[in-house]
């Protein structure tokens, strides 16, 4: 996805952060504050580690982005986990002036609700899940803690399989989002269908890079 956005939208990769197994930094490239949309690319080394892992990770990834570049606001675009622990970054840090303002979040994928496919106990109702998983519960318990300035889109896939799934994640899981963001300042949802809105397929999907460019930038 970073390398359609740098040719189509005039976008740069800026910073590659990969975060180690042990917390430390490797930052690769160099970030200059005035340049057109900079990209920095966070990689984590451990990409299986959990969700409360993840969050410290992004803590250190974002407290040297405002610490040793002057980064005071950034927009986020997270597959995976990766949406999931940083929804829970924004719970555990949105009033400590160490970190950057997230100004727009994209979630792609997030399994917000677990993984339980195919598992109509997991289905949505108007008021949330049916069923919460652990996860989803202390998302949903600390929500008045994400910053009400906030911008988000959420984007899901349908493979079209019969599961209502992109393949590893619900359809369901994913959008419940919306509830966990229901007090933010703009929301939205869209959800991708067929092959190419397999769960690994996400970021390689050039109308979900159309889609996140949008509201990224217009």
């Amino acid at each position: 996805m970073m390398s359609r956005l740098e040719k189509a939208d005039g976008a740069h990769k800026a910073l590659v952060i990969t975060v180690k197994k042990d917390g430390t930094l490797s930052i690769k490239g160099k970030y200059d504050k005035f340049s057109r949309r900079p990209l920095i690319q966070v990689l984590f080394e451990d990409n299986k580690s959990s969700m409360v892992n993840q969050t410290e990770w992004l803590k250190t990834v974002c407290a040297a982005l405002k610490r040793d570049y002057h980064v005071a606001k950034i927009n986020a675009v997270a597959h995976s986990m990766g949406g999931v622990s940083f929804t829970n970054y924004l719970e555990k840090t949105s009033t400590q002036n160490a970190y950057p303002i997230t100004e727009k979040l994209v979630l792609m994928g997030a399994p917000l609700n677990g993984l339980a496919i195919s598992d109509s106990r997991y289905e949505l109702s108007e008021n949330g899940p049916k069923t919460e998983t652990e996860r989803y519960a202390n998302l949903y318990k600390n929500r008045e803690n994400i910053p009400k300035s906030i911008q988000v889109y959420t984007i899901a896939g349908d493979v079209l399989d019969g599961t209502e799934s992109d393949g590893s994640v619900p359809l369901a899981s994913a959008l419940s989002a919306k509830f966990i963001f229901q007090n933010v300042a703009s929301y939205n949802e869209k959800v991708f269908s067929g092959k190419a809105a397999s769960h690994s397929n996400l970021h390689e999907n050039e109308e979900i890079d159309q889609t996140v460019s949008e509201f990224l930038w217009d």
